[in-house]
């Protein structure tokens, strides 16, 4: 397995953090493969270096992973009204909520590739973070959605995962739960089902809107 870091511009905290990651860094503006495992970071993202293995060791088993972006932002919020309709006819809904790829995990795959190579071309027409939905529902790559706090600094994302774990019984474990093919989310272990069958209702209301 070979991990590497894209970045937009010289950045010697992404080297030195790579460097001990085993990771190589380039400095690029295109979006190719160079490695098996390849994060992008868009400039002035606020990267989160503790958790870049994990989020290496994700893309082992899925194409993609990315954050999810502001709580309570959905896809009928983002672009312009002809973009909106561009995303609309791909989805069949806009109370979607979006991902940001400015921290964007790729797994050098069929999929990973087409993902990346739709997504670029979706972005001739507006909106990034439409365009990298689109993407996500053409291609169908297996995704995993990271937390919103991935993009937040280590002592915010202290303060989120305390009044998370709040929550949480202290012996029960997060898991990951398919709620749509390449489609992931995080939850209890103990909540599984719900979450399935929640997501459930949900695409099946929007299956009657149509």
């Amino acid at each position: 397995m070979s991990l590497g870091i894209v970045v937009r511009k010289e950045d010697a905290v992404a080297r030195s953090r790579a460097a001990k990651l085993k990771a190589e860094v380039r400095i690029s503006q295109d979006w190719a493969l160079p490695w098996s495992h390849t994060l992008f970071i868009a400039d002035g993202t606020c990267v989160p270096w503790d958790l870049l293995p994990a989020g290496f060791n994700f893309i082992q088993r899925w194409d993609a992973a990315a954050p999810l972006w502001r709580v309570g932002v959905l896809a009928s919020m983002l672009g312009t009204p002809e973009d909106r309709k561009r995303t609309e006819s791909i989805t069949h809904d806009l109370r979607l909520l979006v991902y940001t790829p400015e921290l964007l995990f790729v797994r050098n795959s069929e999929a990973g590739m087409a993902l990346i190579t739709t997504w670029r071309a979706e972005c001739a027409h507006g909106d990034e973070m439409l365009a990298f939905l689109r993407a996500l529902y053409i291609v169908k790559p297996a995704f995993c959605v990271l937390p919103r706090s991935w993009l937040a600094n280590i002592e915010q994302r202290r303060i989120s995962d305390t009044i998370a774990m709040r929550h949480i019984h202290p012996h029960e474990s997060l898991t990951m739960v398919e709620i749509a093919p390449g489609r992931f989310v995080r939850c209890r272990e103990s909540e599984k089902e719900k979450v399935r069958e929640y997501y459930k209702r949900q695409m099946s209301r929007s299956h009657r809107g149509r």
